[in-house]
């Protein structure tokens, strides 16, 4: 138990000396976390877990960490304030400017790093893109209510990246399902 309250103890730390490198760090972790959840508990990969797709992954959350910290920083300047009010105002700005922004991002960027062209990111955003989204809208307006009407601006990133780990699990799966195989109705179509 002393082990994790110093852990604790040093993240705190580190999110007053290093907020953005901490924050960022973290989000690659958590996000690497969950591809090692999808892989192991959802896809039973065991053994042959891919190691260099968690890592591919990890380098999303490095991405994403700094693009949520600008996010929160940008809300708390436009809804100032931690009323039940504004931590409301803030989630349905998130949830209605940056949650379909953020997942299409989310999309591109794992593909591309993945080496997908261009006309295979458009396919697997027509193919999973909605799913995303309203899935999304399955669990993030409470979790980010939550968020921004309790939990202080130098914690958000994480406390959005716990809840986050079962999120980037099923963006994970989504992400690295084999989209369906087309059918003759759809070649056709498409000639």
């Amino acid at each position: 138990m002393r082990i994790v309250a110093r852990a604790w103890a040093t993240y705190q730390q580190l999110l007053i000396t290093h907020p953005w490198k901490t924050q960022t760090i973290g989000t690659g972790v958590l996000v690497a976390a969950g591809d090692v959840v999808t892989q192991q508990f959802v896809e039973r990969k065991g053994l042959k877990h891919d190691f260099f797709r968690t890592a591919r992954m990890g380098v999303v959350g490095l991405i994403i960490g700094p693009v949520l910290r600008t996010w929160y920083l940008t809300l708390d300047r436009i809804v100032p304030g931690a009323a039940k009010t504004a931590g409301f105002k803030k989630m349905l700005l998130d949830q209605s400017l940056f949650a379909p922004v953020m997942i299409c991002f989310f999309f591109g960027i794992t593909e591309t790093l993945a080496g997908k062209r261009l006309c295979d990111i458009k396919e697997m955003l027509q193919e999973r893109y909605a799913d995303a989204l309203i899935t999304n809208y399955k669990i993030w307006p409470l979790a980010q209510t939550l968020n921004f009407t309790f939990v202080p601006i130098q914690h958000r990133v994480g406390f959005v990246q716990i809840v986050a780990i079962f999120w980037n699990a099923y963006m994970s799966w989504m992400t690295n399902k084999p989209l369906p195989e087309p059918t003759l109705n759809s070649v056709n179509s498409i000639q």
